[in-house]
């Protein structure tokens, strides 16, 4: 037992004075004459004695009354886990978790109108004079300001879901910067979750003996959800008319087997797809969705189910570009072979705007403008046209490369520089066949499903021996094993570097059905049409190619709601980008616009972090932060209906004062009784 004010215990000197008055308290006896006292002796004796005990009672039941008060008045108390109690204003902060996943319910209604209620009863147990701090997933900058009770109170009721996943080490440094500037004497913190487990992160929670933390669990009933996972296109590139299939995966979080659920998909506000899918519980499932490729431009389309009471991750936004035509420039060495065998692949196919040019009276700003740039049997590469070339690929182009026949490969070594790789160190005119292709490389995995074992591939009579850089794709090799055709990724672009010129003496390629497959390939794969959508929440970066804004016509981000935010423009070396910061935005499409035109389609999306609804359990979590040590933690049962009470006595430990009170009155009473039957 402890007390609150010690000081009030220096008035136990005053049972002194009951005592002082007991023993000199003189009591005048009146004489009587008794002509005979013998009769009378023994009853004397014994009348005395009885009267005696009866005093030392009443002695006793003064000195405890007096004792019972004077303890009152120091507050006793039986310390909480948390330590002693000290007098004095507290700074309180309040931690109302306003994810996603509050919109789930239990036996109670909605978890997070019983956080809100929570939160404000937990602000009436305290004093007027205290200060709060009420704490959401946004940490906006006014939420590390300390309130007063109604401040709060109106601050809690305005709290509502939002699109924000805060681990909860995160929040409790939020709570605890927030009261380290307070000069009150009581701190606490308060935690109003539902524990999700992919929020509670008990790795990264430290101890504070100054601030005792108390988590009010709010969990659902049932974890489950049913949500939208990711999707992705079959193919990198949209084309018009294109027939499109279009991956979508989705995640049951419950432990129900679900089966035939509609899935939808709408692209530019009309349906266009519908499937159906079957789902075991605890697992995820991969389905498709097809429909035919809408004309070129910006598209924007929304995947849905539908699945209560969680239903933030009911969508999935997308955005895509389809092309019109992937545009190619051939760079001449003056090999006709090969420069005929590249213009029967591109020259004949409406899908692409295919030019040549040669590359002693090439034009280095139009690479800016190409997809694919093909340099076939070029004597040398000059420094400018490696600079130019390598801009380019660091902006998203790609670049095949076909060395010329009888060529000097030292005249390479800067452009091979330049994209990682080492220089050919000799010309090998020896015959070697190319020995299979790399199915499991996504380059060709798109196009064969499988190969035959006895497939004929092309035979090689001129070759330059080729070190790509470390971390290269290797999509074909030659018999001994060394590589023949090696992609490089390279900034946001890609190079292609084959071993043998495409002279018809050199190989057999160009007459070759994998000439054609891997040309079209390459320029397929150029400029990547970017992500589908991304994550509010996360930095996205998106590339703004060709275009350069200026500040008098900055770009505009327009989405639902009538949403115009102007983003942040960040310009480096050859590059343009636009930058989406961690903002509270609605999910859905969104258009980069300049003035009156729109540059790109974007799509953002809720995290996927809060769809996993399993939480902790109350008794896990004590064990774990036992077995952790994190002893300046308290979780509440969740049979605790009178919170405020059982936060006062966290906050002050079991008060006893009352008890006190009640013994110091039936001593009063004892006294009392015990005078009157001595009379």
């Amino acid at each position: 037992m402890s007390f609150l004010h010690p000081a009030f215990l220096w008035a136990l000197a005053a049972l002194a004075i009951p005592v002082l008055i007991h023993l000199f308290q003189l009591r005048r006896f009146k004489r009587i004459d008794f002509p005979n006292v013998r009769l009378l002796a023994e009853v004397s004796q014994q009348t005395r004695a009885r009267k005696k005990v009866q005093h030392w009672l009443v002695l006793l039941a003064r000195l405890l009354a007096v004792a019972c008060l004077v303890l009152a008045f120091a507050q006793p108390y039986l310390p909480s886990t948390n330590g002693a109690v000290k007098a004095g204003d507290r700074a309180v902060s309040l931690y109302v978790d306003d994810s996603y996943s509050m919109d789930g319910r239990n036996a109670q209604g909605r978890l997070l109108d019983q956080a809100r209620k929570g939160a404000q009863d937990a602000v009436m147990s305290y004093s007027a004079t205290d200060r709060f701090q009420v704490l959401t997933g946004g940490f906006g900058g006014r939420e590390q300001q300390l309130l007063g009770r109604d401040e709060a109170l109106e601050a809690i009721a305005q709290a509502d879901v939002a699109p924000y996943s805060r681990s909860l080490s995160k929040v409790l440094l939020r709570q605890r910067e927030a009261l380290a500037a307070s000069e009150a004497k009581n701190k606490r913190a308060l935690l109003f979750t539902d524990l999700q487990r992919a929020m509670v992160d008990l790795e990264h929670w430290t101890n504070d003996t100054l601030v005792p933390t108390v988590i009010v669990p709010l969990p659902p009933t049932t974890p489950d959800n049913l949500s939208i996972d990711s999707a992705w296109f079959a193919t990198p590139v949209r084309r018009a008319g294109q027939d499109e299939v279009l991956h979508v995966r989705i995640r049951n979080h419950g432990a129900q087997e679900l089966i035939n659920v509609p899935l939808r998909l709408e692209v530019d506000g009309r349906q266009r797809a519908v499937a159906t899918f079957s789902v075991a519980g605890g697992a995820e499932v991969d389905t498709t969705l097809r429909f035919l490729g809408d004309g070129p431009g910006d598209h924007w389309g929304v995947v849905s189910i539908t699945d209560q009471p969680v239903v933030f991750d009911d969508k999935l936004y997308l955005a895509y570009r389809v092309a019109d035509r992937l545009r190619v420039l051939l760079v001449s060495g003056n090999d006709a072979v090969g420069d005929r065998a590249v213009t029967n692949v591109f020259g004949l196919d409406s899908t692409h705007t295919f030019t040549t040019q040669p590359f002693r009276a090439l034009d280095l700003a139009a690479l800016k403008e190409q997809d694919l740039v093909v340099l076939n049997a070029l004597p040398e590469v000059p420094s400018g046209l490696v600079h130019a070339l390598a801009d380019f690929v660091a902006d998203g182009g790609s670049l095949a490369v076909f060395p010329p026949s009888q060529g000097d490969p030292m005249r390479y070594v800067e452009l091979y520089a330049a994209t990682g790789a080492a220089a050919s160190a000799k010309v090998d005119t020896g015959l070697m066949k190319v020995d299979r292709i790399d199915l499991e490389e996504p380059f060709y995995r798109a196009i064969f499903q499988t190969m035959p074992r006895n497939v004929e591939l092309p035979v090689v009579r001129e070759r330059w021996s080729l070190r790509p850089a470390a971390g290269s794709d290797i999509l074909l090799r030659l018999q001994d094993g060394s590589p023949w055709l090696a992609r490089t990724a390279h900034g946001y672009g890609s190079v292609y570097l084959c071993a043998s010129p495409l002279a018809e003496g050199s190989s057999n390629l160009t007459r070759h059905s994998l000439f054609a497959t891997s040309l079209l390939r390459m320029a397929e794969l150029s400029r990547p049409m970017g992500m589908l959508y991304h994550t509010i929440g996360d930095e996205a970066r998106i590339p703004l190619s060709g275009i350069s804004p200026n500040t008098d016509a900055p770009p505009h981000r327009k989405g639902p709601n009538g949403t115009d935010l102007v983003p942040e423009v960040r310009r480096t070396p050859g590059r343009t980008d636009l930058l989406l910061h961690d903002t509270d935005l609605p999910d859905g499409p969104y258009f980069i616009t300049m003035g009156a035109d729109t540059i790109q389609a974007v799509a953002l999306n809720l995290a996927r972090r809060e769809s996993d609804l399993r939480t902790f359990q109350v008794d896990s979590l004590r064990m774990e932060l036992a077995r952790r040590g994190l002893t300046s933690f308290t979780v509440l049962s969740e049979a605790d209906t009178d919170l405020p009470l059982r936060l006062n006595e966290l906050d002050q430990g079991r008060k006893l004062w009352k008890w006190f009170i009640l013994f110091a009155l039936l001593f009063l009473a004892a006294e009392v009784f015990l005078i009157r039957n001595t009379r």
